[in-house]
């Protein structure tokens, strides 16, 4: 059995390389208060300039076709532990001055030091 201590370090050590910033939005309703009337929002922010790190991963093509090979590449978001970040949020990382739009697509792997989320470019904005 792993020490609290032991997790702790492993923890720091592994936030040291968050360089990244990132802000998360979930979809949701906002009730209007004077009205009563619930709408829709695609954009409610629920974590805000949090520190994190994106991972690149290119992945070989499965198969050839006739066309030309298509690479492709995962993305991880690495963050701590304590966000629930719930499948299909958006995900907006500030990455040296850049922003890059991301949404969640799968289940969180979850771990004591941190956790990480398999994201997929929105390609409207790429």
């Amino acid at each position: 059995m792993v020490s609290e201590r032991a997790k702790k370090a492993y923890r720091r050590a592994i936030e040291r390389f968050y360089d990244d910033r990132c802000n998360i939005y979930e979809t949701g309703y906002i009730k209007d208060l004077e009205t009563g009337i619930t709408k829709a929002s695609n954009d409610i922010l629920v974590v805000e300039n949090e520190p994190c790190r994106i991972s690149f991963k290119s992945l070989a093509p499965a198969a050839q076709t006739n066309g030309p090979a298509e690479l492709s590449q995962e993305i991880k978001l690495f963050i701590a532990p304590e966000h629930n970040i719930k499948e299909g949020s958006k995900i907006v990382v500030n990455r040296n001055g850049k922003i890059l739009e991301y949404k969640h697509s799968g289940a969180s792997a979850l771990y004591d030091s941190h956790q990480e989320i398999v994201l997929t470019l929105v390609k409207e904005y790429a």
